[in-house]
């Protein structure tokens, strides 16, 4: 699940295109918002999620089931660019 390189993006994109690939690629991911430290992902199938590899990825700090959305803790500098990359990369209203 490792999207291709593609020259001159930033590490934002490039990081969102990993998480997208391994939250089980763009038809599984319904909505991303943020909050001060965390993405919130609601998704259409939380079993196609590569849970291991979302535990390796060395942006995701931790992570959190919720009942209605996945919560993954990127940090403060993080949360907001990684969320506008991932609405940006799946053409998704943005959640701010």
């Amino acid at each position: 699940m490792t999207p291709p390189e593609k020259p001159n993006v930033d590490k934002y994109t490039r990081t969102a295109a990993y998480l997208v690939a391994l939250l089980g690629d763009a038809e599984n991911v319904v909505a991303v918002t943020y909050c001060v430290t965390r993405l919130r992902i609601t998704l259409a199938d939380r079993q196609a999620v590569d849970d291991s590899g979302l535990q390796q990825h060395p942006a995701v700090l931790g992570r959190l089931d919720g009942d209605d959305a996945l919560h993954l803790i990127v940090g403060p500098a993080a949360a907001a660019p990684l969320a506008r990359a991932c609405t940006d990369l799946l053409a998704l209203p943005s959640g701010e």
